[in-house]
């Protein structure tokens, strides 16, 4: 059995059938054990982070088009609500796909015009993939982008895209051959790999 006791700044350890006694200066001790903190923190945290960008990234390779196009059907009939990301009160058009990717556990920004500048451009309608982003500019400027839905369906012939978004009237999936849509189309990228 061992004692421990502190005389004038100094830690003294003894077994209890042994007259020696170990004099240890507190002000050593605490650095050491700071010391030890930090090394368990760096070689403790560092690998749970890196797994945990792993399994993030997994999951991002993992989800297919198919799959957004399935969450987001769950919201048809939804209305529109101007700054909403909420199913049960509603969505616009940048909320509906940060809220579709979110529930797949891939994060999206929260706005269409800094959505465009995700994932990887694609130029030609035709290489459309269920899931990708396609954006339109808004209904006040015909340079800036102000809308996005998801596509939901392609013709590879012609290009023409049905895409599911919220829309005036709620979340709901148009086609891209639509006048409206189509002289408004401006681009779009696909976010899964």
């Amino acid at each position: 059995m061992y004692f421990v006791g502190v005389l004038h700044g100094k830690v003294y350890f003894w077994h209890r059938n042994s007259c020696r006694t170990l004099k240890i200066n507190i002000k050593i001790m605490m650095r050491c054990l700071w010391s030890l903190l930090v090394l368990c923190a760096l070689f403790c945290v560092s690998p749970v982070s890196a797994q945990t960008l792993l399994s993030e990234e997994i999951k991002e390779d993992s989800v297919t088009g198919q799959d957004v196009v399935e969450k987001a059907k769950e919201f048809i009939g939804v209305p529109y609500r101007y700054g909403q990301m909420n199913p049960k009160r509603g969505f616009d058009c940048s909320g509906f796909t940060t809220y579709v990717f979110k529930s797949l556990d891939i994060c999206l920004t929260r706005s269409s015009r800094s959505q465009f500048r995700e994932g990887v451009k694609i130029d030609d309608r035709r290489d459309l993939q269920q899931g990708d982003l396609v954006f339109f500019t808004g209904t006040r400027s015909k340079k800036t982008i102000g809308h996005v839905g998801i596509v939901t369906d392609v013709n590879e012939e012609t290009g023409e895209f049905e895409f599911i978004h919220a829309g005036r009237k709620g979340i709901c999936i148009n086609s891209s051959s639509d006048g409206y849509y189509d002289r408004r189309y401006v681009g779009a990228c696909r976010v899964l790999g």
